[in-house]
């Protein structure tokens, strides 16, 4: 049986590999004129580590990547814990993102073929047993199928960057006020840092958003000053935090399955952008062809998720002084096994057990 896997990221590379280990000859087209990543860190919970196991690359993963600190958790700006997460005994590492693209490009099979610089115009003259749109928050596939979806923006933007050879001692995110926050971890090329604010998307260059940056977090607990001083202006990234809504359905008819952001683009509060699309990826494998099965075990789960974490970021990014004092006093009385065990909830998932044989009849 032949698939055809539009879209050549995190996403779309996982799931060409699972199909390509249970016998499926696949197509990846990337519109990219070479296969790669753009972006910095991207938190890796367990339910993702046990999808990429499924793979067979777990280990090589975690080797790349850092490991949280095993004490975590909400800090105020003058570095009191609001909330500590204690990670003893959970995995969850934090990658960067082109070093997770490396290794899944490294793990297609011999029956993965990848065609780069291809652009999918149209979605009917593709001609395969199996079409997985796995091209992303504007994703063609899910515009031709479900073109009622879309683009929900949040209000709040964002900044990331990876800053090399600065070790830190302690992880999680810091609160503000006005709707800032700033959150940081270790990856296994340096620390990759975060902040999350309100909006407008801003215009000027690199270097007029880092002194923004430095201005408005003067004084926050270290290391945070220490980080965005060492953050080199060319490794500076910013971006809408937007999500899809409503979620798009996973499946159109028995022949068009969407993975990742095509169907389910989140809001980044929850670190659960790339687990879910990795879950998507090694579900659909074990399912094909049955897209019934794939869009009922996935479409539930993912939709709790993005809800969650649209409302996670409006509570922690509120620009209202009141609102934020709130959230700040309730994640201070939250009981830290509370606290953990509410980060930890979502990432309750094991992959599930391979359907029948590719190549066996329908």
């Amino acid at each position: 049986m032949h698939a055809i896997v539009v879209g050549g990221g995190i996403g779309g590379l996982a799931t060409a590999i699972g199909l390509g280990r249970r016998g499926w000859d696949v197509t990846v087209l990337e519109r990219q004129p070479q296969l790669g990543a753009i972006g910095a860190g991207l938190s890796l919970w367990p339910n993702a580590l046990r999808a990429l196991d499924r793979l067979g690359i777990g280990a090589a993963v975690e080797s790349a990547g850092g490991r949280m600190p095993e004490r975590s958790g909400m800090r105020a700006a003058d570095g009191r814990y609001l909330s500590r997460v204690d990670l003893t005994g959970h995995r969850l590492v934090v990658v960067h993102r082109a070093d997770l693209h490396e290794i899944l490009a490294g793990a297609l099979p011999p029956s993965v073929t990848v065609r780069t610089g291809v652009e999918v115009a149209d979605v009917d003259a593709l001609d395969a047993d199996l079409i997985v749109g796995a091209d992303g928050i504007r994703s063609r596939v899910r515009a031709h199928c479900f073109p009622n979806v879309g683009i929900r923006d949040s209000g709040q933007v964002s900044w990331r960057a990876i800053v090399p050879d600065l070790p830190i001692t302690s992880g999680g995110e810091t609160v503000g006020p006005r709707g800032w926050r700033f959150g940081a971890a270790p990856t296994g090329r340096g620390v990759y840092w975060y902040v999350a604010a309100p909006g407008p998307l801003r215009t000027g260059s690199a270097e007029e958003q880092l002194e923004e940056l430095r201005e408005r977090l003067k004084g926050w607990h270290d290391p945070i000053g220490r980080l965005l001083a060492a953050t080199d202006p060319a490794a500076l990234l910013h971006h809408p935090l937007q999500d899809l809504h409503p979620v798009a359905p996973m499946r159109s008819g028995d022949r068009v399955a969407l993975v990742g952001d095509a169907a389910h683009a989140m809001t980044p509060n929850l670190g659960q952008g790339a687990c879910q699309a990795l879950e998507d990826a090694v579900t659909l494998a074990a399912l094909a062809p049955d897209l019934g099965r794939y869009a009922a075990l996935r479409e539930p789960r993912v939709r709790r998720i993005v809800e969650r974490s649209w409302q996670m970021g409006r509570l922690v990014g509120a620009k209202g002084r009141l609102t934020g004092a709130v959230v700040r006093t309730a994640a201070r009385l939250l009981p830290d096994r509370l606290a953990a065990s509410s980060a930890l909830a979502v990432t309750e998932w094991e992959p599930p057990a391979p359907a029948t044989p590719a190549g066996a009849p329908r």
